[in-house]
Formats: C-alpha cells, sequence, structure tokens
C-alpha cells in the first residue's frame, strides 16, 4: 500500500468520528476586524452619531464598512472580551 492511500484511510476514518480541518475551531466564536474596531471606538465614546456629527454626515454606512472589514479579516476565539 502506498503512502497516499494509508494518509486518505487515516483522513476518511478520522471525518467518520467527526473530526476534519475546521472542528478544532467548533466551540469558538467568530469575530472579524470591524467588530473590533466598533467595540474600541465605544470603549472611548465614539458611537455612530457622534461620528455623523463631527462630519456632519445623515449617513456614515458604519454598518456596511463594519462587513467589510470583517471578511476582509476575521479569526476564531474563545474568549474575547470586546
Amino acid at each position: 500500500m502506498n503512502t497516499k492511500k494509508e494518509m486518505d484511510q487515516v483522513i476518511e476514518d478520522l471525518e467518520k468520528k467527526g473530526i476534519n480541518q475546521i472542528s478544532h475551531i467548533a466551540n469558538y466564536k467568530q469575530i472579524g476586524l470591524g467588530d473590533v474596531v466598533e467595540s474600541t471606538l465605544k470603549k472611548f465614546g465614539v458611537t455612530e452619531d457622534k461620528f455623523k456629527s463631527w462630519f456632519n454626515l445623515k449617513e456614515c454606512d458604519c454598518k456596511k464598512r463594519k462587513k467589510w472589514l470583517n471578511k476582509i479579516f476575521t479569526w476564531h476565539y474563545k474568549n474575547y472580551k470586546g
């Protein structure tokens, strides 16, 4: 038997047991850069309303920007306290 076939059998057996490439993060939560930026700004009192008033904006697109940043950079964590 060749090494590739042996490894394929090992991987197949692990998958049958519920172990795969992401099983190690199954109990973790996901956070993105947009979430971190938002929570950091809030800690310093920078809210969406303040941002809009500072720059005389009707809409700041903060939610859209947050979503975009989250798609760019996301990671998994166990005990994040934003």
